[in-house]
């Protein structure tokens, strides 16, 4: 099966001056390229999707040349603007999203879900936290179900990932205690939103 990652790269970083966060560093490396580190083994391509063609030039000159690079075409709809983006431009039938600021994200926990996905042909794979809450900007996704669904959110305005995959027929929550038999910290999760998150993590890079 072919695989595609798409790294969502657009966002910024409300507690770090409104900084580009894929370009935010963890002993000394960028966390988009931690993401991209850590993936290239279980992918075919890897997408970075980027807010607009500003960013995208910093984007191109800071990553290798094998990453494909898309911008979002829509304003207002956030995240799910980069899916979009990602999905209409990935050459295989499913692709992993996750955000640039996941820089623990485990290729055994990604190959796993991609797995699943083609076992069962499902339109989505996602993690499910044990209060309900799950990760889907750490999940699998069928690309022409999961277009429709976001071609028909952003047509009523709704720009909310968890209702673009409600939309979906046929998805696989994955529990926690699953992963947790892959990665038991569950450090695949792990992202970085402030400053204090960021120098806790500096001391745990390694190679996942």
């Amino acid at each position: 099966m072919q695989k595609t990652v798409i790294i969502l790269a657009g966002g910024k970083g409300q507690r770090f001056q409104l900084r580009d966060k894929c370009f935010i560093t963890l002993n000394n490396k960028p966390l988009i390229q931690h993401v991209i580190d850590n993936l290239s083994s279980v992918t075919d391509e890897i997408i970075a999707a980027a807010r607009d063609e500003q960013q995208g030039e910093q984007i191109r000159d800071a990553l290798p040349n094998n990453i494909v690079l898309v911008f979002d075409s829509l304003n207002g709809f956030g995240p799910l603007a980069g899916i979009l983006s990602g999905l209409e431009r990935a050459s295989s039938s499913y692709s992993f999203v996750i955000g640039c600021d996941m820089p623990f994200v485990n290729r055994y926990v990604v190959k796993f879900l991609f797995e699943v996905a083609e076992r069962g042909d499902y339109d989505a794979v996602v993690p499910r936290w044990e209060n309900g809450m799950v990760e889907q900007l750490h999940a699998v996704y069928k690309r022409e179900p999961m277009l429709a669904a976001i071609r028909d959110s952003i047509k009523k305005g709704d720009a909310k990932i968890l209702n673009a995959l409600s939309r979906l027929k046929n998805v696989n929550y994955i529990p926690m205690n699953t992963i947790r038999d892959i990665d038991t910290e569950l450090k695949t999760f792990w992202n970085i939103n402030t400053p204090k998150e960021l120098k806790k993590c500096a001391s745990l890079v390694e190679k996942v």
